[in-house]
This record gives structure tokens, C-alpha cells and sequence, in this order.
């Protein structure tokens, strides 16, 4: 709860003097629609009901509208599938290793700085950082006795990275740091990380 709070406080100290400034700036913000989809690598964080935790391969798609031109906000939704192979401490079958798979429905609030460098391809650099929520959606069948009730519903987790335009391109690559334990139980300290590469368009 704490952390929640801390999440929506910090989301409000910074969207507030950045939406003034767009006032100020235009009577009228710019607004974008777009669309993306990539990939994403995901682990794990150190948990006591897991063995062994390797990084998977897993992918995403959403929406999003960007309101502002060189400082903007970024609210979005999107299909996330996150992958990680594992081994718990009590499983049907002792020390096999299994694929854990869950699907997410994310919804970030980014705020970010653009860039006026102006080349030939390159038309902008983005910088952004802001928090995101995400429900659980569903767990793909597996051997380790991991299911949907297992995984925590509600997850919280703190985004940032860049992003590179081309006209109407963009190319992102983002951090995300979890602050949610991933399970359920009441000893799990394991948390999301994960490292995605989106390539979408706005319009």
C-alpha cells in the first residue's frame, strides 16, 4: 500500500507542473494515437519459493495517446505475455525445469522529454520515465503447479527508457522495475524485471 501510494504520488508531483506547462505552451495540446508491438525479456528477482529463475522471451502490444510535442504524457494499454523458466521449491515433478508464462493487461503513465534534433532520418530522441499498474489476466498451463490464483492480481511497476522516431516510426526500449511481489504466497520476494523493445506509429 505504501508503495502504491508513493507511485501515485510521485505520478502527480510530476504530471501536474507538466500539464500547466502545456497550457501554457498551447491552448490546444498536441495529441497522438499510436500503436506497437515487441518483445521483452523477464526474470525474476531472488524468491525463496524458487530454485532457479532464467530469463525468457516473451512479447506486447497496445495503445497509447501522447499529449504534448517536447514535453509530453503518455498514458497507454497494453497485452503483455511474460516469460521466465523456473524451478520451485515444491512442484509435481522435483528440479524440472518449466516455462512460467503470464499475460498482463498494463497501464503505463509516462512522462517524457523529446528531443528537437532534426536530421535526415532521425527526426527526434525521446527520454521517459513513469509508473505503471497491471492485472493478471491469466497463467499458461505448466508442471509447476503455478496457476492464475497463485500469481498476484495486482502488480505496480516503475518504467524508463528511450525511444527514437523517424517520422512517424518509433522505436522504443524500455526498463521495467517491478515493486509488487510476482506469487502470491506469503513468502515470496520475487519480483518482475524486464527489458522490452516496442516498435510502433503514431498518427
Amino acid at each position: 500500500m505504501k508503495t502504491t501510494l508513493l507511485i501515485l504520488g510521485i505520478t502527480l508531483l510530476t504530471i501536474a507542473p507538466l500539464t500547466q506547462t502545456l497550457a501554457q505552451d498551447d491552448d490546444r495540446p498536441n495529441l497522438k494515437l499510436g500503436a506497437k508491438i515487441g518483445a521483452n525479456l523477464y526474470s525474476i528477482s531472488d524468491d525463496p519459493g524458487l530454485v532457479d529463475d532464467d530469463t525468457g522471451l516473451g512479447y506486447e502490444f497496445g495503445i497509447y495517446g501522447r499529449i504534448g510535442d517536447r514535453f509530453y504524457v503518455q498514458p497507454g494499454l497494453d497485452f503483455v505475455s511474460y516469460k521466465s523458466h523456473v524451478i520451485r521449491t515444491v512442484q509435481p515433478r522435483p528440479n524440472e525445469r518449466d516455462a512460467f508464462v503470464a499475460h498482463y493487461m498494463r497501464v503505463p503513465v509516462l512522462v517524457g522529454f523529446r528531443s528537437t534534433y532534426d536530421g535526415s532520418v532521425l527526426s527526434h530522441i525521446r527520454y521517459f520515465v513513469g509508473p505503471s499498474f497491471a492485472f493478471n489476466v491469466g497463467v499458461k498451463d505448466n508442471n509447476l503447479a503455478l496457476r492464475r490464483k497463485d500469481v498476484r492480481n495486482a502488480q505496480f511497476a516503475l518504467n524508463g527508457g528511450v525511444g527514437f522516431d523517424v517520422r512517424f516510426l518509433a522505436l522504443d526500449l524500455t526498463y521495467h522495475y517491478g515493486f509488487s511481489t510476482v506469487l502470491n504466497d506469503d513468502d515470496a520476494e520475487g519480483k518482475g524485471r524486464a527489458l522490452s523493445l516496442t516498435f510502433g506509429f503514431a498518427f
